[in-house]
């Protein structure tokens, strides 16, 4: 045993001293070797030997070379190198993993016990005839909404109704002229075209009846119409509002 291990041992030389199995006392040595090369301070492993030895009497340790191996040596914690049975040594203050840990299991183990005993694991009050208890229906009840997204404006060429059938069409192309859809504007050519002229047209009117600002409107007005597509677009948005 090397000086320096010596050195470490020395809060528990008096349970070093009782050990009387020569394999056992190189398996201390050993472990304390172990423990220095992957990087434990000596003082810090001097230190866990001296605090733990502190907790227990002489007279309660039956195996001195047992007790020195499996209670005195290894490093209580987290998986975190540097927690030190619940507290980091390099600053003293409390391992928040551990205190999760800690704290997680007790909320296991009261869950675990309210279920056994019939109660709500969540709040500990006796279930209703619906299996649940009046605070998880106030819960319920309290519960805020998430924001309601705002509506999205639909993207690309801009939308309106079409004249005759109202039917939600992209104005562009002819419907910016005569604001109909395909199938009106298909239709309203084919009765254009088997039934006689109608009376505006009768009449000689080759021309819209409305007027851009002071000017009147050169564009031709729509079948069955005395105004043009423009036109008849500004009629209904007028009666729409």
């Amino acid at each position: 045993m090397s000086a320096q291990i010596y050195a470490v041992l020395e809060p528990v030389h008096l349970l070093l001293e009782r050990v009387t199995n020569d394999f056992v006392v190189r398996q201390i040595a050993r472990e304390v070797g172990r423990q220095l090369r992957e990087g434990t301070d000596a003082e810090r492993l001097h230190h866990r030997l001296t605090t733990r030895f502190a907790k227990v009497m002489v007279s309660e340790i039956r195996d001195p070379g047992r007790w020195l191996l499996g209670v005195a040596l290894p490093r209580w914690g987290c998986g975190y190198q540097g927690c030190e049975a619940g507290a980091l040594w390099s600053t003293g203050k409390d391992c928040e993993v551990c205190a999760e840990i800690v704290q997680d299991k007790a909320a296991a183990q009261r869950r675990a016990q309210r279920i056994e005993q019939g109660l709500c694991p969540e709040h500990g009050t006796r279930p209703g005839p619906g299996g649940r208890c009046a605070d998880c229906v106030l819960d319920d009840a309290f519960v805020v909404p998430g924001p309601v997204p705002a509506p999205c404006e639909p993207e690309g060429p801009p939308r309106g109704s079409c004249g005759d059938c109202g039917a939600r069409i992209i104005v562009v192309g002819r419907a910016i002229e005569d604001g109909l859809c395909k199938l009106c504007r298909e239709e309203a050519a084919a009765l254009g075209a088997a039934v006689p002229t109608p009376a505006a047209a009768a009449a000689g009117q080759e021309t819209c009846s409305g007027q851009d600002g002071s000017v009147p409107c050169g564009r031709k007005p729509l079948p069955s119409r005395c105004v043009c597509g423009v036109h008849r677009v500004q009629e209904l948005a007028g009666e729409v509002a």
